[in-house]
């Protein structure tokens, strides 16, 4: 469900608004009303987030680097960093550890600012590195055809007269002839291309129609070398790096909250409205209901003059919701779409059921639910809290497979059905066929619309009344009642005279009193373009859902055929084929399971978010709750 709200109207005096703003976010519990327009034109603002950018993605690169395991080197690094107190001590400890000497400002005080440029600069230093030694590589490259060349033999040449020049040129365009004319020389023939050189005198006219070769003015011996000492520099700026990795993304994370909490003041400041002369300080936000009595309660204390008021149509007031534990997992999933506005149904709850389902039915395969559930609930035994929720979320995943794993008939791409297995039996009545399958994924889809449908009508009702949610009304009246009437005929009953009544109100309803504040003649012609809309969307909303059963087939499907493969694919060596067999089972099952399992959510994501949502009337565009509160890392 979506929290009520109360609208906060607040007046500060201008000497007091710092000092309030402080006590504001200690509070934590106010949602500013923000000013994006002004926050988009804050140059002050715009840097701060720029800075946060710096600050992610420096924290990112150095988090790739934290080892694994604690080394003993790092016990002094540790010991060293905690000891430095102030932020240009701090610095002085990389410049120490870098072998940097004493670089530290002399003019000034060192900032946080310092220390993230100095870490950007390592990364760039790396970069750097990276790209001498492409390019490095790039001119040795030139060597390779000619092998190691004397450059002492070649100096030796031109003491005494004469001049050595390399040449390549394709095989169809070189001519034996400059054998003779230039003195030329063959020294290596690979990939259609022939590289030679010539030895004329020097001041000998005349060169072969080839293409000069030109090399660097490093040797190729020079070349590895300097390679070698550049990947030798960067190696010790990596090993560093390493041993400071730990210590500088904790300290980078302060910063990080500490910028946040200077961006989350600078928007409470643009959204604040001078007035009288600069003396009062103007400002709007919301409170949740359940907190307005405690909130009253400490503004009526602090002397402030303010108001606190129930939202009108105009307003906008942000989305909080509540829900019970179950429903509390898939809140995520909504807001991935949008958060609903503040006037209709939260649907989290409502899908929420269902997408168990689905993922169930789209994964089906009970092995591989099996996995998903064992293997989360251990890892949520030591997991951190944060995480906690999505673990619970993937046990009602893995949970919602097994059952429906089960009901298909399917365990690692096995079919149970086709099994011939004594105690099985017994459990094969309540087995699903692919025919079965198919009809259960039509089934579910159209009770999901129709269940949307009435979501529809409490939606408008609670928005626009009653009168808004009258067509909607008639359609259901129309689809179910002409539903129970055809079954009533099939049983043998005379159904004509209900029936009539059941399309009499339901034509009604959609086009005479679709809108009752029209003429009945627009609301006729209205009523006949949403009966098109409706009925063709609704068809291709039904069979939308066939997608259940077609993915949990194409995984049941694949599983199979890993499974023949390690079957046909193993050979007769004793041990070997037992390997092989098991490298093929578990490498096509990972593969298989990655892949259906990612398809499982996306789909059902898809169907909720496409097929629900829409029958479900739900508009969305609601801004989450976010009070002015301290940040934390």
């Amino acid at each position: 469900m979506i929290v009520p709200m109360r609208k906060l109207s607040l007046l500060i005096f201008y000497k007091d608004y710092q000092e309030f703003l402080e006590e504001l976010r200690e509070k934590g519990v106010v949602h500013v009303h923000e000013n994006k327009k002004r926050s988009a034109e804050d140059e002050e603002l715009k840097q701060k987030f720029a800075l946060l950018k710096r600050i992610v993605e420096t924290s990112k690169l150095l988090a790739k680097r934290i080892p694994n395991e604690q080394k003993e080197a790092e016990g002094e690094v540790v010991n060293l960093w905690e000891s430095a107190c102030s932020v240009d001590e701090k610095l002085a400890v990389y410049h120490r550890l870098f072998h940097l000497g004493d670089m530290t400002k002399k003019e000034g005080n060192v900032s946080d600012l310092d220390i993230l440029a100095f870490l950007e600069g390592r990364f760039k230093q790396m970069d750097h590195i990276d790209q001498q030694i492409a390019s490095l590589i790039k001119d040795s490259s030139i060597y390779e055809p000619w092998g190691d060349l004397p450059q002492e033999r070649i100096n030796g040449l031109l003491d005494v007269g004469w001049d050595m020049r390399f040449f390549m040129a394709p095989d169809r365009k070189y001519l034996p002839e400059w054998e003779d004319k230039y003195n030329a020389f063959i020294i290596n023939e690979e990939k259609g291309q022939k590289f030679f050189v010539t030895v004329m005198p020097q001041g000998a006219e005349g060169v072969p129609e080839a293409d000069a070769v030109q090399f660097t003015q490093l040797s190729a011996q020079e070349i590895r070398e300097r390679i070698e000492l550049l990947k030798v520099e960067k190696e010790t700026i990596g090993n560093t790096l390493d041993k400071v990795a730990a210590c500088s993304v904790a300290y980078l994370a302060q910063v990080r909250k500490e910028v946040y909490e200077d961006t989350d003041l600078l928007k409470i400041k643009d959204a604040a409205q001078v007035l009288l002369d600069d003396k009062v300080i103007a400002l709007e936000g919301w409170v949740p209901e359940s907190i307005a009595a405690e909130t009253d309660h400490w503004l009526s204390a602090k002397g402030v003059a303010y108001e606190l008021e129930a939202p009108t149509n105009e307003d906008n007031p942000p989305i909080l919701l509540k829900n019970n534990k179950f429903a509390r997992l898939f809140e995520f999933i909504g807001e991935l779409y949008s958060l609903p506005n503040y006037r209709e149904i939260d649907l989290t709850p409502f899908f929420a059921p269902f997408f168990v389902l689905f993922f169930g039915f789209c994964l089906g395969d009970a092995g591989y639910g099996l996995l998903i559930l064992l293997g989360v609930t251990l890892y949520k035994i030591k997991a951190q809290s944060a995480i906690r929720p999505i673990l619970s979320l993937a046990q009602w995943l893995g949970l919602s497979t097994v059952i429906m794993g089960i009901v298909g008939g399917t365990f690692f791409g096995v079919s149970l059905l086709d099994a011939k297995i004594a105690w099985l039996e017994q459990f094969k009545a309540y087995m699903l066929d692919s025919q079965q399958l198919f009809n259960l994924a039509l089934i579910i889809g159209v009770v999901q619309i129709i269940f949307g449908m009435f979501l529809k009508v409490a939606n408008l009702w609670k928005q626009y009344g009653l009168p808004a949610a009258l067509s909607t009304i008639g359609w259901l009246v129309g689809i179910l009642g002409g539903g129970a009437c055809y079954w009533f005929a099939s049983q043998g009953h005379n159904m004509t005279i209900p029936m009539y009544i059941v399309f009499a109100v339901a034509g009604l309803l959609i086009f005479v009193f679709n809108n009752i504040r029209r003429n009945v003649f627009i609301n006729i012609g209205s009523g006949l373009w949403d009966s098109y809309n409706m009925v063709t969307g609704l068809l291709g909303d039904t069979l939308s859902y066939i997608r259940l059963f077609a993915l949990g087939i194409s995984s049941a499907v694949l599983g199979l055929v890993f499974n023949d493969l390690a079957m046909n694919m193993s050979g007769d060596i004793p041990v070997l084929k037992q390997i092989l067999m098991l490298v093929i089972l578990v490498f096509g099952h990972s593969v298989n399971l990655f892949m259906a399992g990612l398809g499982s959510f996306v789909h059902p994501m898809r169907l909720t978010f496409v097929e629900f949502y829409k029958n479900a009337g739900f508009e969305g565009g609601g801004k989450k709750y976010q009070p002015f509160k301290k940040r934390s890392l």
